[in-house]
């Protein structure tokens, strides 16, 4: 089993804040980052696809497909973005690191499988500041 990782950088804005909650529990809860003007980070995502070399090609998938799949599902709609008012799922679902990197794998995982490429999403490591990120792992 091999895995092919690749890594991109986008940039969003966000406000972490509980629409179903007071606006005292929001502060409490996420302190700034409740702030109504909202905040932005420079996110690094790492994706890894798990699979054996393909006999001819001696690749797992070709790497131009891969960075296409990550321009159209992640790079498109989240770049430059407020997460809350731009992206439908966050109008009503906190933008955490950890929603956020579940919506991302979500898209990613979903093309993979489409593309019937053989080999399958196998890790997605979202960071978000130098000593902050989240990582999901394939259960297969």
């Amino acid at each position: 089993m091999l895995l092919l990782s690749r890594t991109i950088h986008f940039n969003a804005a966000h406000r972490l804040f509980n629409l179903a909650r007071s606006e005292e529990w929001n502060r409490a809860t996420y302190g700034d980052a409740s702030n109504p003007a909202g905040y932005g980070h420079n996110y690094t995502l790492e994706v890894s696809v798990a699979g054996a070399a393909d006999a001819d090609s001696s690749m797992i998938v070709n790497l131009t497909d891969l960075d296409r799949i990550l321009k159209e599902e992640v790079d498109r709609p989240l770049d430059h973005r407020n997460l809350n008012y731009e992206i439908p799922e966050f109008a009503t679902r906190v933008p955490t690191a950890e929603n956020l990197a579940r919506w991302i794998w979500d898209r990613v995982d979903t093309r993979v499988k489409k593309e019937g490429w053989p080999c399958r999403l196998a890790t997605l490591k979202l960071t978000i500041t130098p000593t902050f990120s989240v990582e999901l792992v394939s259960e297969e």
